[in-house]
């Protein structure tokens, strides 16, 4: 007997099949995008994307117009505490100064990314800098789209992420903070801008290692405090303060000021050791959450002064120029200091952690002797790095560009 099926049967099979293609469709468009680095900017990048299924998944790869994909299959990660799963792939073997296109899951969007020039002595390089960046998801994403107009090379925000604190409870922030990344710093034409990301107060719970009294100074004990920062990120990761070499001619450094590691002791001395091996780098930028020199909390605060005790003197003797500082929720720069005295050969530190915050009432910089400029505002820094020199300037989530640095810089 021959079986056939009516046109009515037909049809349910079609809108069945329909539905299925559909729904595996939709998963493959990821509910979060992060690109970051582990390693030389140069010729790596570590891609991070997010879905329900824990199953591995493809990542699909080539040099931007070129007709040949090749095909990466994805690490699979927990998202703490959520019932999304990391995928990961970290490329590497990449070409310097190259635009490559991915495409999540075979299908889908094609995106692309851009490593790092293998020279900066002649083109310059962006970078957006900031800290503190979601009291609010509509504030990130304001000073997100500003960044976006820049067209940065990359972004980074020292610390203060989600404002989560740690806390399984306060992981619909995270969603958000991903969401504002996805809205907000993929541009129109597909390029996604990576992130480099520090550690904060609020990414630990308590906001200190110190309020811990079984702490252990060990990588668990750091993932049980701060679980989403070391979860959720490839870089620093454990121990939570690391440097990123761009070939030879960048190196920035991301420390940990008391969150989950103490400043001094073996973070102190382990960037003593990494400053002193990096003699010959041209450029050098270190960043940290605790402002050395703050625009609104006490300048003799214990952190603060930790950080001026045992990390300055390095920073100082390695010919740093610029110095980035967060935690305020406010803009500063200070002039350039040295031995704790205004300078002209000593270092400029600018924050102070207003990228997605509500602003604070600052310190008067008429009678603040470190501070050149503040404002009580949402602001981020885009530096401009072209061989040994390099300017800054600060804009407001308006737009409007709320200072500069040198006074006549550089570089246009």
């Amino acid at each position: 007997m021959k079986f056939t099926l009516n046109k009515f049967t037909r049809q349910l099979f079609a809108i069945a099949f329909a539905l299925i293609t559909f729904g595996a469709t939709a998963q493959q468009e990821p509910l979060g995008i992060f690109l970051t680095w582990k390693e030389d900017p140069l010729t790596t990048m570590v891609v991070d994307w997010h879905l329900e299924s824990n199953t591995p998944k493809e990542l699909l790869l080539k040099e931007k117009g070129a007709e040949t994909w090749q095909t990466k299959t994805s690490e699979v990660l927990p998202f703490p505490f959520s019932d999304r799963s990391i995928h990961r792939v970290a490329l590497s073997d990449l070409k310097p100064g190259t635009s490559y296109s991915i495409q999540f899951g075979g299908q889908g969007r094609e995106y692309y990314f851009n490593t790092m020039p293998a020279d900066i002595s002649k083109a310059s390089i962006r970078i957006a800098i900031g800290g503190d960046s979601m009291h609010d998801q509509a504030f990130m994403e304001k000073t997100n789209t500003q960044v976006a107009k820049y067209d940065p090379h990359f972004a980074v925000i020292g610390g203060d992420l989600a404002y989560a604190n740690g806390d399984p409870k306060n992981l619909i922030r995270w969603y958000a903070w991903f969401d504002a990344v996805k809205n907000t710093l993929i541009r129109e034409d597909g390029r996604i801008i990576p992130v480099v990301v520090g550690i904060g107060n609020h990414e630990v719970q308590g906001g200190s290692f110190a309020k811990h009294e079984d702490f252990a100074f060990d990588d668990a004990s750091r993932a049980k405090i701060a679980p989403f920062y070391y979860g959720l990120f490839a870089f620093p990761n454990q121990p939570g303060y690391g440097v990123l070499d761009f070939g030879k001619y960048f190196s920035f450094f991301l420390l940990d000021s008391d969150h989950s590691n103490p400043v001094d002791g073996v973070q102190t001395e382990w960037f003593k050791r990494e400053l002193a091996i990096r003699d010959d780098v041209t450029q050098i930028i270190t960043m940290h959450h605790v402002p050395a020199y703050p625009s609104v909390r006490d300048f003799n605060g214990t952190t603060q002064s930790r950080v001026r005790e045992h990390w300055l003197p390095l920073i100082e003797k390695a010919g740093v120029k610029l110095v980035f500082e967060n935690h305020d929720h406010a803009y500063k720069r200070t002039y350039p200091i040295k031995n704790n005295e205004v300078s002209q050969d000593g270092v400029v530190y600018i924050g102070d952690g207003s990228w997605g915050t509500s602003p604070r009432e600052i310190h008067d910089p008429e009678t603040t002797w470190y501070l050149d400029a503040a404002q009580s505002v949402r602001a981020f820094t885009l530096v401009t790095l072209q061989g040994s020199s390099f300017n800054i300037i600060s804009v407001d989530e308006d737009g409007n560009v709320i200072d500069s640095y040198p006074t006549n810089p550089l570089l246009k």
